[in-house]
């Protein structure tokens, strides 16, 4: 009995959560919730996250042939704008973040002055 009221619960937030994102009223809901420096912080990151997948690309196809010169201080950044996001969330996280930019910028600038 125990396990029918947990596969229905689940069934129950499944169906939620379908109804919610074929709407779409969710998304504006919570986009027009958002104060203006999440709103900023949210279109950087995704702005940093479309120019890592077409850096990556190029670079898969021959296309543009770089090292890490372009892509790691581009994911620096990014990671850099997530742990900003996950600061009020999760500070645990949000630390965790924090490092792996600081790691990924300090390699970044370190191998700049090696070259």
């Amino acid at each position: 009995m125990g396990k029918m009221r947990g596969i229905w619960s689940k069934k129950q937030t499944d169906e939620k959560a379908l109804s919610v994102l074929s709407n779409g009223s969710w998304s504006k809901k919570q986009w027009s919730k958002k104060q203006t420096d999440e709103k900023v912080l949210s279109v950087l990151s995704n702005i940093c996250s479309i120019s890592i997948i077409i850096v990556v690309c190029t670079q898969i196809l021959g296309v543009w042939k770089i090292e890490t010169d372009v892509f790691v201080p581009l994911l620096g950044v990014s990671i850099l704008i997530q742990a900003i996001q996950y600061w009020k969330k999760n500070k645990e996280v949000a630390k965790g973040h924090l490092l792996a930019a600081i790691l990924a910028l300090v390699f970044s600038i370190f191998e700049f002055i090696i070259k």
